[in-house]
């Protein structure tokens, strides 16, 4: 009865350790995935989150080398055409989410606006991250910096 225990103890820990590799390695490849958009264009967030899917899609539906490879170039080719569209209108957009960001504060209290900072910081900090460490980070050199503390 012990040595079945010992077994079974030993099993339960190879499991674990494999569960923590494998999420681990979709970790990886996800931040890789991420690291290669980045490199590819500025693009907003949502054009990243569909290419995101597109790739599950492809990953979930058992795609041929063949519909990988098309299918890849149909997602380039809408990327380029999405950045190419996103370009001219991506100063008033983001002059628009500030007046948004300012009208807002103006609304809210002393210890309101403090953590309303604190949210858009953290918000802004998590929305960079997929694009950190790739050493083009064009879209953030393009933005203007921002007022802290107004």
């Amino acid at each position: 009865m012990k040595a079945w225990k010992v077994i079974l103890a030993a099993g339960l820990l190879f499991a674990a350790g494999a569960a923590t590799g494998a999420a681990g390695a979709r970790i990886r490849t996800r931040t890789a995935l991420r690291a290669e958009l980045a490199r590819r264009s500025p693009l907003p967030g949502i054009a990243w989150q569909r290419y995101e899917f597109l790739r599950r899609a492809q990953r979930d539906l058992k795609l041929t080398e063949e519909q990988k490879t098309r299918i890849d170039g149909q997602v380039q080719a809408s990327q380029e055409r999405f950045r190419q569209l996103w370009e001219p209108i991506a100063p008033q957009a983001r002059a628009e989410f500030e007046t948004l960001r300012e009208q807002i504060r103006r609304e809210l209290t002393a210890e309101q606006q403090a953590r309303f900072d604190q949210l858009l910081k953290k918000s802004e900090k998590e929305r960079r991250r997929p694009r950190e460490g790739t050493g083009t980070n064009e879209s953030a050199e393009k933005r203007a910096p921002r007022s802290e503390g107004k």
